[in-house]
């Protein structure tokens, strides 16, 4: 049966710049505030839009402080601007509250997210993607095929571990991939391991941030976060992206 909200999602996709999809292969990377902060340091040179697709642990309205009301309508619904960032999530649907779906009851909802969101004149979309492979991956292959991915690990074996097989994944669906960045290092980690397996699949090795023990307590505090050395690290790594 013909679905118009898939001819729309798809056309609004298609005419997008750069569409950078945020991946990790298991949650607790800190995938989340990696797309917030790149959000916020594109938005410096580029129009930009940020959309959270976890839908089973949206987080970036807290680093954003959003607004808790439900965005404007108009024709659709219109983003809630932060600091030049265009910003959709579904924890405005959900407001926080827990939302068990899956399979048929996702793609449905992915859908009418993107077909009532106008995000008009952005040039680069940065996607949270939830954890894994699993369906809001694989749906979002079939509408966003100009999308470039950035994979997040930790320097944890058990996360490189996971990562590995999301980069051949990727890979095997020749996907462009941005590169691989390496979060909350600590003191006394390998040095090599994340930069080698990022080789061994032919993908850029864009840089590691330590572990920042306090940077907690700057979240949910925009102009704290932007003010930490966290924010600075990935806004210089955004500099050197192919977008």
């Amino acid at each position: 049966m013909f679905d118009p909200r898939e001819v729309v999602s798809r056309e609004k996709f298609a005419i997008m710049k750069c569409i950078i999809p945020v991946v990790s292969g298991k949650g607790g990377v800190g995938k989340s505030v990696v797309s917030t902060a790149l959000s916020l340091a594109l938005a410096e040179r580029h129009k930009t839009g940020l959309l959270d697709l976890d839908f089973w642990g949206a987080s970036a309205h807290i680093l954003l402080n959003a607004s808790d009301q439900f965005p404007e309508e108009e024709k659709g619904i219109l983003p809630e601007e932060i600091r030049g960032v265009k910003f959709m999530s579904v924890s405005y649907y959900t407001q926080d509250k827990p939302l068990p779906i899956r399979g048929k009851e996702y793609s449905d909802a992915f859908l009418e997210l993107m077909a009532v969101t106008r995000w008009n004149d952005i040039e680069c979309l940065v996607i949270d993607m939830p954890p894994g492979m699993a369906d809001p991956f694989l749906d979002l292959l079939q509408y966003v095929k100009n999308g470039s991915f950035l994979v997040i690990t930790t320097s944890s074996r058990l996360s490189s571990n996971i990562v590995s097989k999301t980069l051949k994944i990727l890979k095997e669906q020749n996907l462009k991939v941005l590169g691989l960045i390496e979060n909350m290092r600590s003191v006394g980690d390998d040095s090599e391991r994340i930069r080698d397996l990022a080789n061994s699949f032919n993908v850029k090795h864009l840089g590691y941030i330590p572990y920042y023990h306090n940077l907690d307590i700057h979240l949910g505090n925009l102009q704290d976060f932007i003010s930490t050395d966290f924010f600075q690290k990935i806004k210089a790594i955004s500099m050197g992206l192919e977008i």
